[in-house]
């Protein structure tokens, strides 16, 4: 009889809450963003509809985070920052909640999305840190 693997109650918790919040455009988001520590995705729409989940990441800060990923500028080097400034604001779409641990649940939710999908989202692929 094969063995199950049991599924950690906590990552559940943390993978749900950011599946079940509704992502918005770029436009609509940038002054609802708080200025608390938490989790965000950021998600490209393509032409076709479909939505694709291209970075995961953490903040201190969820608003001043979020903005630097889009300004040209001294992080403009950053892998992750290049390739999302290359996407067009329209086709751009975010959410995030809001957690007191955002170091500790980023990486759960990047497990979540590995284990639904079989891979890391596209721009968390830097020099090998997520694999």
């Amino acid at each position: 009889m094969a063995r199950r693997s049991k599924t950690n109650p906590m990552l559940t918790r943390v993978c749900t809450r950011l599946r079940n919040k509704k992502s918005l455009t770029w436009t609509a988001a940038k002054k609802k963003i708080p200025k608390r520590p938490g989790i965000y995705e950021y998600i490209e729409r393509k032409r076709n509809g479909k939505n694709d989940t291209r970075y995961i990441g953490r903040s201190k800060n969820l608003d001043r985070r979020l903005h630097e990923h889009l300004q040209p500028g001294r992080r403009e080097r950053q892998y992750a920052n290049r390739k999302l400034q290359a996407i067009p604001l329209k086709n751009l779409r975010v959410k995030w909640f809001e957690t007191k641990r955002p170091k500790k649940y980023e990486g759960n939710v990047i497990s979540c999305y590995k284990n639904k999908f079989g891979d890391v989202p596209e721009f968390n692929k830097i020099r090998g840190t997520h694999k």
